[in-house]
């Protein structure tokens, strides 16, 4: 997927357990902010300035599914807000602007919001 180049910026958990939240919310603010620099493969890359050193409190877990965390980042300057999925081990997985992942999460869906 084209956005694995943002998780290899990122860190990842030690050892071999899965990362904490605290890890997820600052990898999905990372994930942000790098990709301000770079181009993926969606319509709306890459993200403007405004979402480049976005602080964790822009930042919220929404849901843990099966270890992977699915993370809302908001941009204060537009309230948009980037649903990014950060898997068990710190990868960024996908991220978009409708909170849908295809069999993990669906942001518009609560039959899909679940915590382990």
């Amino acid at each position: 997927m084209a956005l694995a180049a943002a998780s290899q910026v990122i860190a990842h958990s030690e050892g071999h357990g899965s990362i904490e939240p605290a890890v997820a919310l600052e990898n999905a603010i990372n994930a942000a902010d790098h990709l301000t620099r770079v181009s993926v493969d969606r319509d709306w890359s890459p993200l403007a300035k405004s979402w480049s050193q976005l602080s964790t409190s822009s930042a919220k877990i929404l849901a843990v599914v099966d270890g992977d965390y699915v993370v809302a980042v908001t941009n204060p300057d537009d309230g948009r807000i980037l649903y990014i999925l950060v898997a068990f081990n710190g990868a960024i997985v996908d991220a978009n602007f409708t909170g849908t992942f295809p069999y993990v999460y669906d942001a518009q869906n609560p039959d899909t919001w679940t915590t382990d």
